[in-house]
This record gives structure tokens, sequence and C-alpha cells, in this order.
């Protein structure tokens, strides 16, 4: 309990210097796309506030006007003043519609700005960070906030501008009358903003601390909404079993909110009967003033106004502030994640590859992943050849993956170096190297466009050329499916789409085959590339793959002999380091894991 307590201590009085922080940043993001609109925003938001005791302040002199014993005329200052209130009554609506309408517009550019920011700081950052279980929590959270808090904080910032203009004013008006009446009424106020700040800081302690439950409580609801997830959960009859998992999950990450929320109400119930108390001290004054003949009718109920408007204003602050700190938390998460840098990092002045397929060299290379003392890899040695055709086999877990991850350098070694053309892969311009590549891995993307979209994508000008497209598709199998479908390759993909159909698990790893074959690459890495894939179609793939021309290299990773036994080099990965290494004959005459293997496998087709 002590240690809760110092930690809330230290987080309100950080709080507010958090906030001014993530504020100030956030004006300058804004000011920097669309400086006029915002101080024009500015402005309209000011000029409400003085629209309210403007307001108040005209009814007043006219009820004093017409109080002033001369009944029965209309004189220019009752004329005057009656005008006025007309044109008060008119001006707020406009006032407000426009403050509503630019509040929108800021946003409406914003918010394409904001996401825009935060869809490229992913893009910016590197395998490895999103690979990193230490920045899944704050993932979690700004996935769980979005943008929209981004928007929450910006609109909140003039409705607080707003807020401090008319408590300048309110407080003006009010210490012209007495000043011990301004702080009789900020006093009534203080408790509602104690509730609210606790109550924000609270909720989000539990939303920062759950972080793995949600994550558990989302991945499990995601198989009532996957069509083939949900078919295997009620042949299986455990539907209910979920149900029940997903049920003590939101209990565990939501259950503690109910305390806080019965804990808010009676707060809320006390900070009531103090503010109705400190706004009876000051009114009664004022009545009391009116008794006493020191007070006109009017001018008391401008003090009754401005009393009340004061509370209001000060009342909509602490509840912005209260509201803003609990945004403010979320915003920090945003900022974080903003500033995260890659771990990976890209030399733009770094070494350009020649428009030619490199060799690579693996020089004891070890590697061990982030958190954990288990190499995955251990002082491998491996030469690539320009236009070698190299499969890699082994058991799950031997670190073929892994392999594949350190060569399109989503991790660098931990130990040792990889060469392209002799020069060190952490010295290589990134850009450079990648233009080199083109890869498949076991979770490939399904692209729901246009079919010959779909297959260009992978082309940094991305506009299809539709005879490269066929050829693709051609080489990768495809063309036996699209050329079947009603639009060929103009089919969309995806059900979710007007028109769209739903292809099979092994059409769209053709799909991402065609990809690959559309970029042209130097060099081809394959993981499991045709495992959804019928024999036949496997076999004319690679016989493709072997007709590609002579400088092309290719890498595969496969549990397949019958397609890894034709590549002119093969190596055996065991426990991190290679074991074997040759040609199909060369191994299966060593007789060790690779023909063990082989002939397991060989035996299930007899």
């Amino acid at each position: 309990m002590e240690q809760e307590k110092e930690e809330n201590e230290k987080l309100s009085t950080s709080a507010i210097r958090e906030m001014w922080r993530n504020g100030v940043r956030l004006v300058k993001m804004v000011l920097k796309v669309r400086p006029h609109l915002v101080i024009g925003t500015l402005g309209i938001f000011v000029l409400a506030a003085l629209i309210t005791y403007t307001s108040s302040g005209i009814r007043a002199l006219l009820i004093n006007a017409l109080t002033a014993g001369t009944s029965g005329l209309w004189t220019n200052k009752v004329v005057l003043l009656f005008a006025g209130m007309l044109l008060m009554r008119f001006i707020p609506d406009i006032i407000w519609q426009l403050r509503d309408y630019w509040s929108w517009v800021i946003w409406f550019h914003m918010e394409e700005y904001f996401n825009m920011l935060v869809l490229g700081k992913r893009a910016d950052l590197d395998i490895a960070v999103h690979e990193n279980p230490k920045y899944q929590n704050l993932f979690q959270r700004v996935n769980d906030s979005g943008v929209w808090r981004l928007g929450g904080f910006l609109d909140r910032t003039f409705y607080m501008l707003q807020n401090s203009t008319e408590l300048i004013i309110g407080g003006v008006i009010i210490f012209a009358f007495k000043p011990w009446l301004f702080f009789v009424v900020l006093i009534g106020l203080i408790p509602d903003l104690y509730i609210e700040s606790k109550y924000s800081r609270t909720t989000w302690g539990i939303d920062a601390a759950k972080g793995d439950v949600k994550r558990r409580y989302w991945n499990l609801q995601n198989h009532f909404r996957n069509v083939s997830n949900l078919t295997e959960l009620k042949l299986n009859q455990i539907a209910g079993n979920f149900i029940e998992r997903i049920s003590k999950l939101f209990r565990d990450f939501r259950g503690g909110e109910e305390k806080i929320e019965r804990d808010r109400l009676r707060g809320n119930l006390f900070a009531a009967v103090i503010s109705t108390i400190s706004i009876g001290v000051a009114l009664g004054w004022g009545v009391n003033s009116v008794i006493d003949g020191v007070m006109k009718i009017g001018t008391l109920l401008f003090l009754f106004s401005s009393v009340m408007d004061l509370r209001q204003a000060l009342s909509a602050l602490f509840s912005n502030l209260a509201r803003q700190y609990k945004d403010s938390l979320y915003l920090t998460d945003t900022f974080k994640f903003l500033d995260l840098q890659p771990i990976i990092k890209s030399l733009n002045e770094g070494h350009s590859l020649e428009d030619k397929t490199p060799e690579i060299k693996f020089e004891n290379v070890s590697f061990a992943y982030e958190g954990k003392k288990e190499l995955v890899l251990k002082n491998v040695n491996l030469t690539i050849k320009p236009g070698q055709k190299l499969a890699i086999i082994g058991v799950n877990g031997a670190g073929k993956t892994t392999l594949i991850k350190l060569l399109c350098r989503f991790y660098d070694p931990t130990s040792g170096r990889i060469l392209i053309d002799g020069h060190d892969l952490r010295k290589i311009n990134l850009e450079s190297w990648h233009e080199k590549l083109g890869a498949i891995f076991q979770d490939y993307s399904h692209y729901e466009f246009a079919v010959k979209e779909s297959i260009a994508i992978t082309s940094p000008d991305s506009r299809p050329v539709l005879e490269k497209v066929k050829e693709s598709a051609k080489s990768a199998e495809a063309d036996t499916f699209i050329t079947e479908w009603d639009k060929g390759y103009n089919q969309m993909l995806g059900k979710q789409f007007e028109g769209g159909i739903e292809p099979s698990i092994g059409q769209w790893q053709k799909l991402a085959l065609a990809r690959t074959f559309y970029r042209d690459p130097r060099i081809l890495i394959l993981d499991e590339p045709t495992s959804s894939i019928d024999a036949e179609a496997e076999a004319k793939i690679f016989e493709k793959l072997e007709s590609l021309p002579s400088d092309r290299s290719v890498i595969l990773i496969s549990h397949r002999f019958s397609t890894v036994r034709h590549a002119n080099q093969i190596i055996v990965l065991e426990n991190g380091t290679i074991s074997e290494q040759g040609t199909h004959t060369e191994l299966l005459k060593l007789n060790k894991t690779y023909a063990r293997l082989f002939k397991l496998q060989a035996k299930g087709y007899k």
C-alpha cells in the first residue's frame, strides 16, 4: 500500500508537466501541418468565451434599466439593450456552429496526418523491434487507443483555452464584487478535480498492467471471427471452453473497474455537496445585498449568472483537465512509440551493391534473440555462390528461418558476420540489399486486390504490366485457376469486397509465388513455398526454378525431399549448426541425418 501511495504521488506531481509537454508537442505538430486553421480555431474558441459573459451582462443592464422607474417608456438605452440582447441570442449560435465546424475540419485534416505518422513508424521500425517482447504492451496500448485519443486531446486543448478564458473573465467580474467569492467557488470545485484525476490515473493503470491478458482476450475472440477457426471449435465441441476462458480473461482485466466506479460515485456525491454549499454561500451574499438595498436586481442576476458561468467554466476546465490527464497517459505511449528507433541501423551512405547477383558468405555466425541466453545459431559458416540453388533442411526449431532473417537483415548476428561480395552486410545500404531479394515466407500476405494488382504489388512501380503478370502466374502454376475465374486477371480477391472471391490456401500460395517471380529478384528466398500445393504443380514450379537464369540464386527451405533433392547444394541444420553439407547423392552416401529423413519420407510413398 505504501509503495502504491508513493507511486500515485509521484504520478500526480509529474502529471501536469507531462501533460504540458505532450500538449506542446502535439500543437507544434498540428501547427506544422495546418497553421492558419489552428490559429483561426483558437480565435473562435476565445470569442465563444467572451460571448458568454457579454450576453449575461447585457441582460442584466436591460433588467436594471427596466426597473429604474421609467415605466411606459422605450428609452434609447432600453432599445439598444433590447437589440443587444436579441443579437446576443443570435451570435452565440453562429459562433458555436463555427467552432464545431472548424474543430471538425482541423481533425479531418489531422486524422490522416496522425494515421500516416503511426503507419509510417510501423513501417520504419524493423522486424527486430516488432518481435521484441518488451515492446508488446506498448504496441497493444497504441493499438487500443488509436489516433482518436490524439484527436480528443487536441480538441480538448481548444475547449480548455475557452474554459481558461471564461475563468479569467469570470474571476475579474467576481473580484469586482468581492474577492473571497471567487475562492469560495474555487474551493467548492477542488473535490471534482481530485476525483476525476484519480479515476483517470487508476483506469490507465489497469490498462497498462493488463496488456498480456488483453492480448490473450482478443486473440481468443478472433477464433470466433475466422470461419476456419470457428469450424474447428464447433467440430471439436470446444466453443464453450473458449467462451469460459474469454469470460475469465474479461473479468481479469476489467473486473477492477467495478470497484473504481463505485468509489468514484461516492466521491462525486461528496464533491456535489461541497460544490452546492460553496455556491449557496456566494449567492446568499448576493441576495442579502439586494435585501439591504446595495445591489440592483439586474446586477444580482448578473452575479448569479457570472458565478454559475464561473462554476461551469471551472468544472469544465477541471473535467477537461482530468480527461486530458487520462488521454495524456495514452498520448505518452503514442509518443514513446513514435520515438522508437530501429534496432537495425540502415546506413544511407553505406555501400551500394552492383547490379549483379552477389556472393553470400556466413563467417562464424552465432545468434541469440534478445533476452535469451540460448544460441539459435552457433558458428555457422556457409558460402552461397552466385546462381547457386541451395536447400536448407532440418527439424522445426533447428534455426532455418532464423538464418533467413539474418540474411534479410531483420536481425544482426550476435557474433560473426555476413559478407555480401566481401562487404559486411551491416555496412551495406539496406535498400540496396533488399532490392536484390525476393522472398515468400510461411506466413505470407494475402493481398485482396484485383489479381493483376495482387501479383504486381511487389514491384516498386506497382502498376501491373499484364504480360509480365501472366508470365509470373504461369511460372507459379497460378494461371490454371486465374483463367477459369469470370474476370480473369481483373478478378477481385476477398469475399468482403463486391464481386470478390476467396481463393483456396493452395491458390493463395501460388499467387504469393507469382508475386515473387514478378519481382524478378537476384536472390530468391523460399520458406516452405509449396506446402499447400499439389505434387504435380510443385514439380512444374521447380522446373521453373531450375530454368531460372544461371546468375539467379535460390535459397529454399522445405521439408519435402522431392523438392530439395534437385538443389545443387543442401545443408542440414541441427541444433543451430550445419551438420551436413553436399548434394543429394553425397548426403545419401554419408548415411546420416539427411539419409535417415529421406528414407523415412520415401517409405511413406511405398
